[in-house]
C-alpha cells in the first residue's frame, strides 16, 4: 500500500510546485528543543498528552523526497536537558537545523540554535512554525537564526535549499525572512498556499520513535496515532491564530489519501487515531464520503475529532458513530450569547446545546473548553457558562482563563477591556514561557484563579462524572488509566493550595 501510494502520486509532486533537488544532498536535523509537559499544560500537565510533532514530520516527508538525509531528535519527549544535546548535534553534524515554532517554546528554540552555532558556526538554523509565521522578525531576534520560513513549509524550505546550492538570489525566494549582507532583515513576502494538499508526501512519523509518546488520559485505545485531513478554518472567531498561518482557507486531501494514511497506520498496529483537523466536518459531503469509505473497508480502529457544534447534524454524526467515532471536542468557550457574539465564534448558546445532546444521541462522547475572564465578562457570566457546562451533557470539559495570543484580532482590542500584569506575581497558565498575564477589567487574577479551579471541582467531583469516569477506564490501558487517577488527584489535591473561599455559588 505504501509503495503504490507514493508511486502513485510521485508524478503528481514532481510536475507541480515541489521541485526537485539542486546541488548535493544534505543533512538535515529537525528538533523538538528540551522541555516539559508543565510547559505546554501548566497544572493540567499530568492529564496532557504528548505526541510526535505533525509540522516537522511534513517538512521531514518534503525534504527526504527531494532527496536529503533527515532526521528527527524529539529531546522534549526523550527528556534530555540543554546541557546534554550537544553530543546528538556533533554525532549527527548536520548541515541545517530546523524547529518549529510556536509562543510557547520562542526562548526554547533561541537556546537551541545558540549550542547549534557554538558546535559549528556554518550549520544553518531555520525556524518554521505559527509564531514566525504570524511574526516573521521575531525569530530573527536571536543572531543565531539564519532564516525563518513563513507558513506552509513544504516548499518554501525545497526552494530555499536550491537557492543555496545554486546561487539563485535569495530575495527571489518567497516565504523566507532573512539578513542581507548589511545585517538588514529582508521578508520575501508568503508563498502561495498549495489547493491540492496531496501534492505533499504523507508525514514522515516514522523518523519518530512512536513508542514514546502518550494521548491525553481520556483518549482510547491502546496505541493511540493522529492525522489532519483538512488545513484552514473558514470561521472568524477573535481569539484563534489560524487564520494568520494559513489565511481564510480551508483545503483538504483526497478521500483517497486519507483512507491510504489511515490504513497505514492501523496496519502498524495502531487502534485509535486523533484527526488533528481545526474542523473537521466543516465539509458535510466530504465528511459523510469519508467516513462511509472507513465502514465499508471494516477499518478496525476509534476515532476522535475537533469541530463546532453548528457543523453536525443526525446524518453527519449517525456516519461517524458507523466509521467508529466515539467523541467529538468542540469549542463552545461561552455559556453567553453576548460573550460568543463579542469573539466572533458564529455560535449560539443554544446550538451549542445542541450540537452537544445531538451527539449523544448518536452515542458519541463530548468535550469541550469554555475560556474564563474573556473581554467584559463579569463574575455572574463566569457562573453562568459553568452552569451550562454541568447541565449540557458534556462528558468532559476544562475551562483555562483567557490568555490571548498575539497577532490575532482579540490581542489587538484586549487593552480596551483590561491590562497586562508583568509584575512576575501571576503565572500564565497556557504560554509559559510569557511573564505576563492578561486582566480583564473589573476582574482579578485571583478571582478568575478560583473560579477556574472550582468549575473543574464542580464538573468532575459530582457522582454522574466519576460514575462516567469509571465506565471510560474499561476503554483505556492500565497504564493511561493510572494516569488518569493520579491526573485527578494532582489537579484537585496537590497542584492548587488556594481555598475555594469567596461565596462561589453557581
Amino acid at each position: 500500500m505504501n509503495v503504490n501510494y507514493e508511486l502513485k502520486h510521485r508524478s503528481r509532486i514532481d510536475k507541480v510546485d515541489l521541485p526537485s533537488r539542486i546541488g548535493n544532498s544534505k543533512k538535515i536535523m529537525l528538533v523538538v528543543p528540551p522541555g516539559s509537559m508543565e510547559d505546554s499544560y501548566g497544572r493540567l500537565s499530568s492529564a496532557g498528552g504528548n505526541l510526535p510533532m505533525l509540522g516537522l514530520a511534513y517538512i521531514a516527508a518534503s525534504l527526504r523526497d527531494q532527496g536529503h538525509q533527515v532526521k528527527i531528535v524529539d529531546f522534549e519527549i526523550q527528556k534530555v536537558a540543554f546541557s546534554l544535546v550537544e553530543p546528538e548535534i556533533r554525532k549527527f553534524d548536520p548541515d541545517l537545523l530546523g524547529m518549529t515554532a510556536y509562543i510557547t517554546n520562542m526562548q526554547r528554540c533561541f537556546k537551541m540554535a545558540e549550542i547549534t552555532k557554538r558546535i559549528n558556526r556554518d550549520t544553518l538554523v531555520i525556524l518554521g512554525g505559527p509564531q514566525v509565521s504570524i511574526f516573521p522578525e521575531a525569530g530573527m531576534e536571536s543572531n543565531d537564526i539564519d532564516f525563518c520560513v513563513l507558513s506552509e513549509g513544504e516548499i518554501v524550505i525545497r526552494n530555499l535549499l536550491n537557492a543555496l546550492s545554486s546561487g539563485k538570489p535569495l530575495e527571489d525566494v518567497k516565504g523566507i525572512v532573512f539578513r542581507d549582507n548589511n545585517g538588514a532583515i529582508v521578508n520575501t513576502g508568503r508563498e502561495s498556499l498549495i489547493r491540492d494538499l496531496d501534492r505533499f508526501p504523507p508525514p514522515a512519523l516514522d523518523l519518530y520513535d512512536m513508542e514514546n509518546y502518550f494521548p491525553p488520559v481520556h483518549v482510547r485505545g491502546k496505541k493511540v496515532g493522529h492525522i489532519m485531513t483538512s488545513r484552514g478554518c473558514p470561521f472568524q472567531c477573535t481569539f484563534c491564530e489560524t487564520k494568520l498561518t494559513f489565511g481564510k482557507t480551508f483545503r483538504y486531501h483526497s478521500n483517497e489519501r486519507v483512507l491510504w494514511e489511515i490504513e497505514n497506520l492501523v496496519s502498524k498496529g495502531f487502534d485509535s487515531i486523533q484527526f488533528y483537523d481545526d474542523i473537521f466536518t466543516v465539509n458535510k459531503k466530504r465528511v459523510l464520503k469519508l467516513c462511509r469509505s472507513i465502514a465499508k473497508k471494516r477499518l478496525k480502529f476509534q476515532w476522535m475529532c475537533w469541530t463546532r457544534t453548528n457543523c453536525v447534524d443526525d446524518e453527519v454524526l449517525q456516519a461517524m458513530k458507523k466509521a467508529g467515532c466515539y467523541a467529538i471536542n468542540y469549542g463552545a468557550e461561552s455559556g453567553n450569547d453576548e460573550l460568543l457574539k463579542l469573539i466572533k465564534k458564529s455560535l449560539t448558546v443554544k446550538e451549542n446545546l445542541r450540537g452537544i445532546q445531538l451527539a449523544k444521541k448518536h452515542g458519541i462522547l463530548t468535550n469541550s473548553s469554555f475560556m474564563l475572564g474573556l473581554p467584559t465578562e463579569t463574575r455572574q457570566q463566569s457562573f453562568k457558562t459553568i452552569r451550562f457546562a454541568l447541565n449540557s451533557g458534556l462528558d468532559y470539559a476544562v475551562f483555562p482563563i483567557l490568555e490571548p495570543y498575539p497577532g490575532t484580532a482579540l490581542w489587538n482590542d484586549v487593552k480596551k477591556y483590561g491590562y497586562f500584569d508583568d509584575s512576575g506575581k501571576y503565572k500564565n497558565n497556557l504560554m509559559s514561557n510569557v511573564s505576563s498575564v492578561w486582566i480583564p477589567n473589573g476582574r482579578s487574577r485571583e478571582e478568575l484563579e478560583r473560579i477556574a479551579y472550582m468549575a473543574m471541582k464542580k464538573f468532575y467531583l459530582r457522582p454522574k462524572q466519576i460514575n462516567q469516569s469509571i465506565k471510560n477506564f474499561i476503554y483505556l490501558p492500565p497504564k493511561r488509566a493510572f494516569r488518569y487517577i493520579k491526573a485527578g488527584i494532582t489537579f484537585f489535591v496537590l497542584s492548587y493550595s488556594k481555598s475555594s473561599k469567596g461565596g462561589t455559588r453557581y
